[in-house]
């Protein structure tokens, strides 16, 4: 068999083999391979040292692509670890007070609420005074009727209206389209609903109930018989109150002490509570209310929904005293 067909013969076989074996400059120094026919021969039929170093070439490129395969599992695995970290790391910054959503904490414990959105209610702990006996120094809320006093509760007791969106009734369970609108000539836009914040009723009713105490009716009812609509609106504000108390369910605990005029131990009313800043409350009411004169001159627009009374809820209104009684009454109690 010819040099050619020998040649031919080796790649039909497809055998593997390197072409530096082919080459007389790569021959080594004791011309091992400078014989035609032997070196021929060696293709044709084969040599361990060819096929070892081949397969040594073949076990490096495997090792090496598995070694970059390996790394490039390993980047993926470590990008996808940070990620998730990093995910995890926003979200729990996001939901800790001092994150980036305003009044977390608060919102946790409340309904959705406008002012969690507009402003920072910080939390802070008051001691409470819980004192017995009346200081010199005794808060102005504790002390007997007097244009002050007066003055003093008026403030913290604001029944000024703040306009209300669209959603802020939705976030209530309520139906926007049987509520009450601000006209666009206050300000606020075609779609402001009257509305006010629960607090500043509740201070209200509070107030209400130190006005009907009987050592005070005196003062702020010399000419009125305290007839149906005080008692009513005393047992509203009553219950009110009770309702707010239990649905907050002030878990604080206080201690007792032993005194020299009784048996029995004392309690410390003077304890530490965890408050809202209601000053940042009343100053961001104070800054969007409507006055309280200008609401009331307001007048129900044609056309608009309206609730039908019942007849006893007219009667204690004294609606009968400027309207003739045309049986149109409905089942709302107020």
């Amino acid at each position: 068999m010819g040099f050619n067909q020998r040649i031919l013969h080796v790649f039909k076989r497809n055998k593997s083999f390197t072409y530096a074996e082919l080459d007389p400059s790569h021959v080594s120094s004791d011309n091992e391979y400078q014989d035609e026919d032997r070196l021929l021969n060696r293709l044709s039929v084969g040599d361990d040292s060819f096929e070892h170093a081949e397969k040594g070439e073949t076990n490096c490129c495997h090792r090496h692509h598995s070694f970059v395969r390996c790394l490039g599992w390993l980047n993926g695995l470590f990008f996808c670890l940070s990620l998730y970290l990093f995910t995890a790391a926003m979200l729990n910054w996001k939901q800790v007070p001092g994150g980036r959503e305003r009044n977390w904490a608060l919102k946790q414990v409340s309904e959705k609420s406008p002012l969690l959105d507009a402003i920072e209610i910080p939390l802070s702990t008051w001691r409470l005074n819980g004192t017995f006996l009346e200081r010199e120094d005794e808060s102005i809320y504790r002390k007997p009727p007097s244009p002050e006093v007066d003055a003093a509760w008026a403030r913290i007791e604001t029944q000024n209206p703040i306009p209300l969106s669209r959603q802020d009734l939705v976030n209530q369970g309520k139906d926007p389209d049987m509520y009450a609108k601000f006209p666009e000539s206050f300000g606020f836009g075609p779609d402001a609903f009257i509305g006010r914040i629960d607090v500043f009723h509740q201070i209200h009713c509070l107030n209400r109930l130190r006005m009907h105490l009987y050592w005070n009716v005196a003062y702020y009812y010399p000419d009125e018989q305290m007839g149906k609509y005080h008692q009513l609106h005393a047992s509203h504000c009553v219950y009110a109150l009770l309702q707010n108390l239990m649905c907050q369910g002030n878990v604080d605990t206080y201690g007792h002490y032993w005194v020299d005029m009784q048996e029995n131990a004392v309690p410390d009313f003077n304890i530490n509570h965890k408050c809202r800043d209601f000053e940042a409350i009343l100053e961001y009411h104070d800054e969007i209310a409507v006055p309280l004169e200008k609401f009331g001159a307001l007048r129900r627009p044609l056309n608009e929904p309206v609730r039908h009374m019942s007849h006893e809820a007219k009667e204690i209104f004294r609606w009968f005293d400027n309207h003739e009684d045309d049986g149109q009454d409905g089942m709302e109690i107020l």
